[in-house]
């Protein structure tokens, strides 16, 4: 990996997954959304629709410092999520971030102009880092954006921060969100 990107620790599927619930799971809007969506659960909702998907529990987990996340992360890439499949990325399956801060929609998202000014430090942003090199974040793409514009904008994020990344033995992710299980 990059050399801004410093192993800390190797983890287990479980911590990350607990990581996932710390920064979603706790949220009643988020539980509100599975259960529209059909799930019994926000667990049960992120573990059938997206976690199954993207074999999480094959990947090999670690916990890493990343230096100048501003930066690193404008080469890695946004899930292929349905919403923002559809909303962002022009159709695409997926798109870098550096590409995501040309997008004015994602400028103008509220939760992501927030972000810029009050970034959560102690979060941990989830990324998948497939067999060919790439990183796609599976859980934090407004915190992503976020810091993709800060560094757009020349504001360099100055603080380290963590992140779950896991090495799949995928070549590519399959399309996940709003049931596309079922």
């Amino acid at each position: 990996m990059d050399k801004q990107i410093k192993l800390i620790r190797q983890c287990e599927w479980e911590e990350v997954f607990l990581s996932w619930f710390k920064n979603e799971g706790e949220n009643s809007h988020w539980n509100t959304l599975a259960k529209e969506r059909g799930f019994a659960s926000w667990a049960d909702w992120r573990l059938h629709e997206y976690a199954r998907h993207f074999e999480c529990e094959k990947a090999k987990w670690g916990l890493y410092e990343i230096q100048n996340p501003s930066q690193v992360v404008l080469n890695w890439y946004g899930g292929p999520f349905k919403t923002w499949t559809e909303k962002y990325y022009g159709g695409k399956s997926t798109s870098s971030f550096a590409d995501l801060t040309t997008s004015q929609d994602i400028n103008t998202i509220h939760t992501v102009q927030s972000l810029k000014e009050n970034y959560p430090r102690e979060s941990v942003i989830l990324a998948l880092r497939l067999k060919d090199g790439r990183i796609f974040v599976i859980e934090g793409m407004h915190r992503t954006c976020a810091l993709a514009i800060m560094a757009k904008e020349g504001k360099s994020f100055q603080k380290n921060l963590i992140f779950a990344i896991g090495e799949s033995d995928l070549t590519e992710l399959p399309p996940a969100g709003q049931n596309t299980s079922k």
